[in-house]
């Protein structure tokens, strides 16, 4: 798996950062100009940073801003939508199933419906404790930017060989590692995590860094229409992407900014990508 790039040697990145609602800042993107569209839009919750509105009407927005992601993505590119439940009086709607008929109304085509899990959240008293959430993964085209390697994860057996047929004796497995599972397994971002912001549902730059490095090559464009505090605009810049978002809170807007400066200074702390879940059971919980 591709280890962080040194801060102190950061490639020369470019960032556009704004305090403004997503389709008014779209509008001033190019047509197919973004590589990589990825986000976790709200969940129609009533958190802070959203207002609580019917499913129809939320699903409503959700279609404008899909449409106009269109406009803008790159032939080769890609849109990850990162969702988790809407909950309605203890009735969780899986979000991604009732959004996943508007992505293909604009013919778009699913690779992969991703699941994270992470340790940590809210307990719930009259249903299981929900302790997963979804990344469905879409392309424009057939013809998609794709690169495996930088993502590889350690083979379980490294040096199984065949041991019959013409490569007898060879290795069977890619001596870089193997591709990963469409499940993955990380801390979500709460009170003790090294990158905790005011963000009450913030999600780890270390989901954004995977999409980054296999969907995108160097230099191309990532755009976050619902930014938060920026930790796609960090994964794609800590890889030589251009980094674009936006987010209607302000306050939001200027942590981006600020852990963009830090980035670039050296003094960023984040997650780093691949490091082994903590595990008490283990012994040093499994480091």
């Amino acid at each position: 798996m591709q280890a962080h790039l040194p801060l102190t040697s950061l490639p020369e990145t470019k960032s556009v950062i704004a305090c403004e609602d997503n389709l008014s800042f779209m509008e001033k993107l190019s047509d197919e100009a973004i590589k990589l569209i990825v986000t976790s839009p709200p969940y129609n919750l009533g958190k802070e940073y959203e207002s609580r509105g019917t499913l129809d009407a939320y699903l409503e927005s959700q279609r404008k801003v899909v449409g106009e992601c269109m406009r803008v993505l790159h032939p080769q590119g890609s849109i990850c939508w990162q969702v988790g439940n809407y909950v309605n009086n203890g009735a969780i709607v899986p979000l991604d199933t009732v959004l996943y008929p508007i992505f293909r109304e604009q013919s778009l085509k699913l690779r992969n419906r991703i699941v994270w899990r992470f340790g940590h959240g809210l307990h719930c008293s009259k249903r299981l404790s929900g302790r997963y959430e979804t990344i469905n993964w879409w392309t424009k085209s057939d013809d998609y930017t794709w690169n495996l390697d930088p993502i590889r994860v350690p083979s379980k057996y490294p040096d199984k060989r065949h041991f019959k047929g013409p490569n007898v004796g060879k290795l069977s497995g890619n001596p870089k590692g193997k591709n990963p599972s469409d499940v993955w397994e990380f801390p979500n971002v709460k009170n003790n995590h090294v990158e905790k912001t005011v963000h009450p549902c913030q999600y780890p730059v270390e989901l954004v860094e995977r999409l980054v490095l296999s969907m995108t090559e160097a230099g191309d464009a990532v755009f976050d229409p619902f930014m938060g505090v920026g930790s796609s605009i960090i994964a794609a810049l800590m890889h030589g992407r251009d980094a674009f978002g936006c987010d209607t809170v302000s306050e939001y807007v200027e942590i981006a900014r600020e852990r963009v400066a830090k980035l670039r200074a050296g003094t960023l702390k984040t997650r780093p990508m691949g490091k082994p879940v903590y595990d008490p059971a283990l012994p040093s919980g499994g480091h």
